[in-house]
């Protein structure tokens, strides 16, 4: 079921002087209980997207429905109870550095109205949830950027909303650090039934916990689809570039030097067949030898996917069979040269 629709959306402003298209007609819907990201490079208008998901900007034009309301059409009093069902955390964390950690988590159920007597018991739990117990009268600078993130995520659910967005989330955190923010993101996604809207330029960020994936380019979503399809089979320029920038697709340039005896191919491994030793067994196969220049497994979503580069030798024929062989294994393959 559809939780959050969006049609036509379009967003128009005013910089130096110039008009600026954010977005242009964008059409996106999110299923309920997935995590779908956005992917695109710096002025794609992903940012723009996701701040039109909760109105903190208005669209020019389009609709923005989240659980069959139209937030485009809300007055200010339904607007605010509307924002309640989302929640956001951002790359630079937006904490209030005169409050502690326990000031942060309860500051958006202050401004909700809810009672006093009930924020102190949704605070414990909230820090108990992202692991911060210890941490409840600490101030931000006492902070790690992880831990800072983790009262980001806790101040977001404060209010217990159903979706919850995710704004460059890990940009400002190293390695480790970004994937114990993205496990946590999808347990609590998990434990407590949320949707996740998650946006980023880094394709590793969208292969840990997105179910689903738009690549936005220019205020346009240029390809959608499945993590694992958009991934093992991207259709658009920019979709491939942020799939190399994860796996190094090797090619024929990354052979400095290299002149091939036979055919250059290229062969990528999907599912199960990652692990195969399917072309150890081309030569007992066909009167062929595949010398393997580049390979590479990696596991997305926990499937295991895999890619590697061959100069197969071998007559004419025989190299056509071994390469029908593979491509009856519902492997890809390219001839590169």
């Amino acid at each position: 079921m559809a939780l959050i629709e969006i049609q036509g959306l379009t967003k128009t402003y005013l910089s130096g002087g110039r008009i600026v298209q954010a977005l242009r007609g964008v059409d996106l819907t999110v299923e309920a209980g997935e995590c779908f990201g956005v992917i695109g490079r710096s002025g794609a208008g992903k940012s723009t997207l996701i701040r039109c998901l909760n109105r903190l900007e208005r669209p020019t034009s389009g609709t923005v429905r989240l659980d069959g309301r139209d937030l485009t059409r809300l007055d200010e009093a339904g607007l605010r109870l509307a924002r309640r069902e989302t929640g956001m955390i951002f790359q630079h964390f937006n904490l209030l550095s005169s409050r502690t950690v326990s000031g942060n988590i309860a500051f958006p159920m202050e401004i909700a109205g809810r009672p006093a007597g009930k924020i102190a018991p949704r605070v414990r739990e909230l820090l108990a949830l992202v692991g911060l117990e210890d941490k409840a009268e600490v101030y931000p600078a006492q902070l790690s950027g992880g831990q800072k993130q983790r009262v980001g995520i806790a101040r977001a659910l404060a209010n217990s909303p159903k979706v919850l967005l995710c704004d460059e989330a890990t940009s400002a955190l190293d390695p480790q650090t970004t994937k114990s923010i993205l496990g946590l993101i999808n347990d609590v996604k998990n434990r407590l039934g949320l949707t996740v809207v998650l946006i980023t330029h880094e394709m590793k960020v969208i292969t840990e916990i997105c179910d689903r994936v738009a690549v936005m380019e220019d205020g346009l979503i240029i390809e959608s689809g499945p993590v694992f399809e958009v991934f093992t089979r991207p259709r658009q320029p920019t979709s491939k570039r942020f799939v190399e920038e994860v796996i190094s697709r090797p090619d024929s340039h990354g052979i400095e030097g290299y002149k091939p005896k036979g055919a250059l191919v290229r062969v990528f491994f999907l599912g199960p067949h990652a692990v195969d030793p399917v072309i150890a067994g081309l030569s007992r196969l066909f009167d062929v030898e595949p010398n393997i220049l580049q390979g590479h497994i990696d596991h997305i979503q926990g499937a295991p996917f895999g890619i590697m580069l061959l100069d197969l030798t071998g007559p004419e024929e025989e190299r056509q069979k071994a390469l029908a062989h593979l491509a009856a294994l519902e492997l890809q393959v390219e001839v590169l040269g």
